[in-house]
């Protein structure tokens, strides 16, 4: 049995995985926690970390089945064939989603003037000295080189 990916209606993928899940499709569809701001409000919403995608295993013969779910489009298609997803890459985005809580704790630690070792990218181990900090990056003096650097925010934590 493989992973493959499924193209699904917009804001449509919780949906599709429940009905799935009803016929006994063994499916993933990755959930992260955000939070949501209005003039009025904040909330903490679940929303699918892959936007109109969601995951399904089963055997190639079965295939589709999966279109007896309403909002469910099509396959995603790789050079011809339907994509398929390794156990490892489904396995990594589960252990990356359960670690994310963890990640959070860090970022709340983030202030300018703090300093930070970057995990992951071009600039892997470089440590600085946090400049800014916006929704989605982090820029920082890096001290050796003497020049702002700018990360995804998730290099960083």
């Amino acid at each position: 049995m493989s992973w493959f990916v499924l193209c699904v209606k917009a804001q449509q993928e919780k949906k599709v995985a429940d009905v799935l899940r009803k016929m006994n499709v063994e499916v993933y569809c990755p959930m992260i926690q955000e939070t949501k701001v209005w003039s009025d409000r904040k909330k903490v919403v679940e929303t699918p970390l892959f936007k109109s995608y969601v995951f399904v295993k089963l055997e190639e013969k079965y295939r589709g089945i999966v279109f007896g779910a309403p909002g469910v489009i099509r396959y995603l298609f790789y050079l011809g064939k339907p994509a398929v997803v390794r156990d490892e890459e489904i396995w990594n985005i589960k252990k990356w989603i359960a670690d994310d809580g963890k990640d959070l704790d860090k970022l709340s630690q983030l202030i300018p003037g703090s300093e930070i070792v970057v995990q992951n990218g071009l600039l892997k181990d470089h440590k600085g000295v946090v400049y800014w900090i916006n929704k989605n990056n982090v820029a920082f003096l890096l001290k050796e080189m003497g020049v702002v650097a700018q990360v995804k925010l998730r290099d960083v934590v």
